[in-house]
């Protein structure tokens, strides 16, 4: 795996992780895994699983970035929490195995 390959899957894994943790998220929070998704989305070496893994966070990501206030937010992240937490696993799974 490429650095900035790497990189990019740790700054996602750790941003779950907070959010998961905190149960919510700034709009620049949600700005930043969705850019960085896209970023990584477009590198050659993502698998097609991390690729789906992506497509699925990044659209978690625009309907969040919807919602128009914080409390919005953090209930649609406190539904979501299953999915992020399965992301959050995958990515782990990734980085342990690279």
């Amino acid at each position: 795996m490429k650095p900035q390959t790497k990189e990019r899957a740790e700054l996602i894994y750790s941003m779950l992780g907070q959010i998961i943790q905190k149960q919510t998220a700034s709009e620049i929070e949600l700005n930043r895994l969705t850019e960085i998704c896209q970023l990584l989305k477009e590198d050659v070496e993502v698998g097609e699983k991390t690729s789906g893994v992506l497509d699925d966070l990044c659209e978690l990501g625009g309907k969040a970035l919807e919602l128009t206030s914080d409390k919005q937010r953090e209930e649609f992240i406190q539904q979501e929490d299953r999915k992020l937490e399965e992301y959050y696993e995958h990515f782990k799974t990734l980085l342990e195995e690279k």
